[in-house]
């Protein structure tokens, strides 16, 4: 792979700098899931039954929709930690700001 500098001296290669405080809130938002789960001792009952189910398979059935909307919720917040950077068509340099217009 072919090193190519941009005017700054980075090559293509390196990602521009990443957020690491929203990172870890993303790795939070992916942890509470499988840490839920994996607390059985927690969901093992029967009371409260709602709509004739008991407690145990209604909390698992809950987690499906908030493990979706956790795991939506890091990838957006890792889009925003981690900005792209445009690069030409063969992605050999970064655009400049003039070269995006």
């Amino acid at each position: 792979m072919s090193k190519v500098a941009e005017p700054g001296g980075r090559h293509h290669h390196e990602a521009p700098p990443a957020d690491k405080g929203l990172l870890a809130v993303a790795g939070v938002l992916l942890a509470l899931p499988v840490i839920a789960l994996m607390w059985v001792g927690s969901y093992a009952r029967k009371d409260p039954v709602v709509a004739g189910f008991p407690f145990f398979i209604w909390y698992q059935f809950l987690w499906v929709f908030l493990c979706s909307a956790a795991t939506y919720a890091a990838y957006r917040i890792v889009l925003k930690a981690r900005p792209h950077r445009p690069m030409n068509k063969d992605g050999s340099e970064f655009l400049t700001e003039q070269d995006e217009r």
